[in-house]
C-alpha cells in the first residue's frame, strides 16, 4: 500500500476509496513504546510473554521484540482487527506498566497513523 502524504489525504474521495485507503473517517490510531525490565526480577522471555498476554486479553496487536544485553522491549502497539486506539488506551497501558514490580521505565510516543506514519527514521 502506498503511504499517502498529509495533503494526499485531505483530498476529496469517495466513502468507498476512503475505506480501502484508511484515510478520513476510517483512520486507524497506534503508537510506538519502549519499556526497559530489571533482570534480576523477569527474564525478557517471561517479560515478553506477561506483556503479550496482557496486550491480547485486550484485542490489540504488538509489532516488535526484546533485547536481551539491553533488557529493553520495545515496538508498535495498535487494534487487532482494524480500529484505532486512543489516549484512554494510551493511558491504560501507562498505568499498567507502572503497576509491574519489573518494569523500571517506559516511553510511549504520541498516537500516529497506522497505515501512513509518520514513521521514525
Amino acid at each position: 500500500m502506498k503511504i499517502l502524504t498529509t495533503e494526499q489525504q485531505a483530498k476529496p474521495r469517495t466513502r468507498r476509496l476512503r475505506k480501502k485507503l484508511h484515510v478520513g473517517e476510517f483512520q486507524e490510531f497506534g503508537f510506538s513504546l519502549t519499556f526497559t525490565i530489571d533482570p534480576q526480577q523477569t527474564g525478557c522471555e517471561e517479560a515478553l510473554d506477561r506483556w503479550i498476554d496482557y496486550i491480547e486479553s485486550q484485542g490489540w496487536c504488538f509489532g516488535g521484540g526484546g533485547s536481551l544485553l539491553g533488557h529493553e522491549i520495545e515496538g508498535y502497539l495498535c487494534q487487532y482487527d482494524g480500529g484505532t486506539l486512543t489516549e484512554s488506551d494510551r493511558e491504560q497501558v501507562t498505568h499498567w506498566l507502572a503497576g509491574q514490580p519489573w518494569v523500571t521505565g517506559h516511553q510511549l510516543a504520541p498516537l500516529n497513523d497506522v497505515w501512513h506514519g509518520p514513521w521514525e527514521d
